[in-house]
């Protein structure tokens, strides 16, 4: 074998090792986009999670609120009623 063709035989070579860590990059930039993109769902997500917590929270104090009011206007409706008989 010559110089020039262990030298093309070299360099083939070379080309196809730089081929595939450039393919390998690139495989885990794509990896690393799609991960990122379902992060950042399960971040909406519990984001929305959170906020129908926070909203279910607040209705259900509101409500304990009324019942608390209604409670109160029923005891008085018996009050009176037990003063009428």
């Amino acid at each position: 074998m010559s110089a020039q063709s262990i030298a093309g035989i070299a360099f083939v070579i070379l080309l196809i090792a730089l081929d595939v860590v450039v393919i390998v990059a690139l495989t885990k930039v794509w990896q690393t986009k799609i991960q990122t993109a379902k992060e950042e769902v399960y971040q909406k997500q519990a984001l929305d999670a959170i906020q129908a917590q926070q909203e279910t929270a607040r209705q259900q104090k509101k409500l304990a609120a009324e019942m608390a009011e209604i409670k109160e206007r029923l005891t008085s409706i018996e009050r009176i009623l037990k003063e009428v008989e």
